[in-house]
């Protein structure tokens, strides 16, 4: 497992982002901007990450700028449900 170091440089997201407590003790952490979901212990050892692949255009408009131009992997959030909360679903 690899230890997180917070950065500024390499952790931030300024809107469309989101952190769940689970059980355990541990926190699911979506990093919207990038795509990117993991989930660290209270060690801050990251115990899993996954980067969404699926890249598609920017939907702002009437931007110019380079910031906003191109492609973008964002994911608005994630949510981690127990086996119990989606009974329906077979194991």
């Amino acid at each position: 497992m690899a230890v997180y170091r917070h950065s500024a440089h390499n952790f931030f997201s300024p809107y469309i982002s989101g952190a769940q407590r689970l059980p355990n003790g541990n926190t699911l952490i979506t990093e919207g901007n990038y795509g990117r979901l993991f989930e660290v212990t209270s060690e801050k050892e990251i115990v899993w990450e996954y980067v969404n692949p699926f890249f598609g255009p920017q939907q702002i408009t009437k931007d110019p700028s380079a910031a906003v131009q191109g492609e973008q992997n964002s994911v608005f959030r994630s949510f981690r449900y127990s086996p119990g909360e989606i009974p329906w679903l077979k194991a």
